[in-house]
């Protein structure tokens, strides 16, 4: 199922939210993938995004926390590393074996990941 964009996801931070937007565009590729059945090969150039998305993201919205002096941050870092922890072993899964089922155990994990994420960790300190 793909993730339709709404207001309740959005952060009033720009570069948050434009973040979040881009990784609702790689998960949404994911579910284009498995619903055209398409050669699941191609996936590669997705994962490659969500790991820089992570890397990326995950710092920007630490750094900006640490900045505003917020005081659950090392909480939410926390919430990052164990997301990178468990996306880390999907992404390996979904290497070695670019198959449907490992497709689609990804694209729902990063889908309930990112709305539960924006919902009940983001929206702390927006």
């Amino acid at each position: 199922m793909t993730i339709e964009w709404d207001s309740k996801l959005e952060t009033g931070i720009a570069t948050i939210a434009e973040d979040h937007r881009g990784l609702v565009r790689l998960i949404n590729q994911l579910d284009d993938m498995l619903t055209a059945r398409a050669d699941l090969a191609g996936v590669g150039p997705i994962i490659d995004a969500v790991i820089e998305f992570a890397e990326h993201h995950f710092h920007r919205e630490e750094e900006m926390l640490v900045a505003l002096g917020y005081p659950d941050s090392a909480r939410h870092s926390a919430s990052h590393a164990g997301f990178s922890h468990r996306l880390g072993t999907m992404l390996a899964g979904c290497m070695i074996d670019p198959g449907p089922d490992s497709i689609s155990c990804l694209h729902d994990h990063l889908q309930s990941w990112l709305v539960k994420h924006i919902l009940n960790e983001v929206m702390l300190f927006v």
